[in-house]
C-alpha cells in the first residue's frame, strides 16, 4: 500500500515524514472547514456586537488556514506545523480573552501538544505546552485582578479555583493524548532505527554478494575463454595434420572433425564475449557456424536461408544443435547436391510455449536408403545420439531432397 503512494527508494524515515505531512495536511483541511462552519453558525442570529477584534482575528486565522492548505506542498513539515500551532495558540488566547472561562476555544489547548509531539521532539512539545499554559494563566490573572471584565464573567462570580479546575480537565486530556502520540512516535522511531540497521546489513551483504558474483563471472569468463582457445588449438592441429595427408577421404574426415570441434568452440567464444554465461545469441551462432563450415567445405555456391525466431538458447542445447547442424550441412555439401545447379539449404527455428521446433532442409538429391546410410555413417549416428541427448522427437523425408524436423522441450534439457 505504501509502495503505491511513495517511492520505494525512499528511506523509512522519509516515508514516515511524508505520512506525517499528509496527516497534517488533512488536519489543516478538516480544521479549516470545521472552523469555518462553526464561525458562520456563531454569527446567526447576527448582532452588531459581534463586530470586534476577536471576529477579525477569527477571519484572518480562517484565511491563513486555507492559504496554508493550498500552499502545503511548498512548505516544509516543521515550518508548516509551527505556523499551525501559532494560529491555534492565537485563536485559543483570542477566544479566552473575549469570553473568559466560558470560552469554547479553550479546548484548542489540547491541539498544541498533539501537533507538536507529532512533528517535534518532547522538549519542544513541553516548551510549547508550557507557553500555552502561561498564556492561560496570564489571561486568568487579568480577569481575577479586574484588568479584563465582561458581563458574563461578572455574573458568574468565578474564582481562581474555577480557572484551575477548568484548565485541569483540558490539561489532563492534552497529556493523555500527547502521551499516546509520543509513545506511538517513539515506537515508530525505534522501528525506523531497526529498519535502517537491517538495510545497512542487507546493503553490506548485497555488496559482498555482488563482489563475489563478479569474481565468479570473471572466473567463468576465463574458463570459457580457455576452453575456446584449447579447442581452437586442437582444431588447428587437425587442420595442420590435414595438410600432410593426400588421401581425399582422410582429408574429409579430418575436416569434419575440425568443424565439429569448431562448432563447440564457437559456443564458448560467444559465452566468453557475452555478459550472460548461460545463453547463446542463436542467430549469430548459426551465422558464424555456417560461415566456418562453408569456408572449410567450399560451399560458396550454396544459398543459405535462415529463419531463427528465438533470440537466445542455453549452452545445454546450443552445443548439441551446433554439432547437429554441422553434420547436416556437411553431409548436404558432400553428398546432397550432385548434379544440382542451384543449391539451397534452409534452417528454420521457432518456439511455441517451451517447445523448440527445428526444420533443416536442402534441395538435393536426397538419400534412397536412409536407414542403411545412417547405419554406416558416423555423422548420422552422432545426429541420432545428440537428438536423444536433448530428448527430441524427430521425423525426416529423404526422397528428392533431405528434410529433417525435430522438436524438444527447453525445460527437459
Amino acid at each position: 500500500m505504501i509502495d503505491t503512494i511513495f517511492n520505494t527508494n525512499d528511506t523509512p524515515k522519509n516515508v514516515v515524514n511524508e505520512l506525517k505531512n499528509r496527516l497534517l495536511d488533512r488536519f489543516i483541511l478538516i480544521g479549516a472547514l470545521l472552523g469555518l462552519t462553526i464561525f458562520l453558525l456563531s454569527l446567526f442570529p447576527w448582532d452588531a456586537s459581534y463586530v470586534n477584534a476577536d471576529l477579525f482575528i477569527d477571519i484572518i486565522i480562517q484565511c491563513l488556514f486555507f492559504g496554508i492548505y493550498f500552499a502545503r506542498n511548498k512548505i516544509r513539515l516543521n515550518i508548516k506545523a509551527g505556523i499551525i500551532i501559532l494560529l491555534v495558540f492565537i485563536a485559543y488566547i483570542s477566544d479566552l480573552i473575549e469570553n473568559n472561562i466560558n470560552a469554547t476555544g479553550i479546548s484548542l489547548i489540547i491541539l498544541i501538544p498533539f501537533l507538536s509531539i507529532l512533528v517535534y521532539n518532547l522538549r519542544t512539545t513541553l516548551t510549547l505546552f508550557t507557553v500555552s499554559l502561561i498564556g492561560y494563566a496570564i489571561v486568568a490573572f487579568f480577569y481575577l485582578e479586574g484588568l479584563l471584565v465582561t458581563e458574563t464573567y461578572l455574573s458568574g462570580g468565578y474564582r481562581a479555583s474555577d480557572w484551575i479546575n477548568h484548565a485541569s480537565v483540558h490539561v489532563m486530556i492534552a497529556l493523555i493524548i500527547s502521551t499516546f502520540v509520543y509513545s506511538y512516535n517513539d515506537s515508530i522511531d525505534r522501528f525506523i532505527v531497526s529498519l535502517e540497521e537491517a538495510n545497512e546489513k542487507l546493503q553490506l551483504r548485497d555488496d559482498q554478494l555482488e563482489e563475489s558474483l563478479g569474481e565468479k563471472n570473471v572466473l567463468l569468463q576465463e574458463i570459457h575463454h580457455r576452453v575456446k582457445n584449447n579447442l581452437a588449438v586442437v582444431s588447428g592441429l587437425l587442420e595442420l595434420q590435414s595438410y600432410n595427408i593426400d588421401d581425399p577421404k582422410s582429408k574429409y574426415v579430418l575436416r569434419k572433425s575440425t568443424n565439429r570441434i569448431m562448432s563447440i568452440a564457437k559456443v564458448h567464444e560467444m559465452l566468453y564475449e557475452s555478459k550472460n554465461f548461460t545463453k547463446i545469441p542463436f542467430q549469430r551462432y548459426i551465422d558464424e557456424l555456417t560461415t566456418v563450415i562453408f569456408d572449410s567445405m567450399e560451399g560458396d555456391d550454396i544459398e543459405l536461408f535462415t529463419d531463427i525466431k528465438i533470440e537466445y538458447i542455453s549452452i545445454n542445447h546450443g552445443v548439441p544443435l551446433g554439432i547437429i547442424f554441422n553434420e547436416l550441412i556437411t553431409n548436404s555439401i558432400k553428398y546432397g547436391f550432385k548434379g544440382i545447379p542451384s543449391k539451397k539449404i534452409s534452417i528454420e527455428v521457432s518456439k511455441k510455449d517451451d517447445v523448440i521446433h527445428v526444420c533443416y532442409q536442402d534441395n538435393g538429391t536426397g538419400i534412397s536408403d536412409f536407414d542403411a546410410a545412417a547405419t554406416k555413417s558416423l555423422g548420422f549416428t552422432l545426429i541420432e545420439s545428440l537428438l536423444g541427448q536433448i530428448d527430441a522427437a524427430y521425423q525426416y523425408e529423404t526422397k528428392n531432397s533431405f528434410n529433417l524436423r525435430f522438436s524438444f522441450n527447453l525445460l527437459a534439457g
